[in-house]
């Protein structure tokens, strides 16, 4: 069995990939929305630092 082959997936995969979790996601966030929302500090820190990192480097590729 080899477990770290090399993988090749269709754009629609990924596309399936990416629903799923975000499926997921939106589950495990209404079973754990009460923990959850006491950090919402948290989420908005780490989009707004992943959301400046991309905007830099989008600007430097440039």
């Amino acid at each position: 069995m080899k477990i770290f082959r090399t993988w090749t997936f269709k754009w629609w995969e990924v596309s399936l990939i990416k629903i799923c979790l975000l499926s997921l996601g939106i589950i495990l966030g209404l079973y754990l929305y009460t923990y959850l929302i006491d950090l919402m500090w948290l989420w908005w820190t780490l989009f707004i630092l992943t959301t400046v990192y991309f905007i830099v480097k989008m600007i430097k590729e440039n």
